[in-house]
């Protein structure tokens, strides 16, 4: 199950991951089951996805025959800690990611 996090946003505002608002439940009690990060958690956390890909580009530049087109898709999801963990696209992810090389991409 993902983790369920409140984002404190720089202008005040938050944004939560981890489930939509259930029926019949007031937002008074969202914060039960949630762990709060500041602005700059969450930055750091999608901020290693810009990491991943520069790895990942400097492999596929590295391939002696690179292929016309290569397309990687995963998924990303957030840990009680706001640090990003790479899942399997179908994994229900918070986030899903594809990277195209090549033709169309």
């Amino acid at each position: 199950m993902a983790a369920r996090i409140i984002v404190d946003l720089s202008d005040g505002k938050i944004v939560l991951f981890g489930g939509g608002p259930e029926d019949g439940e007031p937002d008074a009690g969202l914060s039960d089951g949630f762990t709060r990060a500041s602005v700059d958690e969450f930055r750091a956390a999608l901020g290693s996805v810009g990491e991943l890909v520069k790895t990942l580009e400097a492999s596929i530049e590295a391939l002696p025959k690179r292929p016309a087109k290569i397309e990687i898709e995963f998924g990303a999801t957030l840990s009680q800690e706001c640090d990003l963990w790479i899942v399997a696209a179908d994994a229900s992810p918070e986030f899903r990611i594809k990277l195209v090389w090549g033709e169309g991409g």
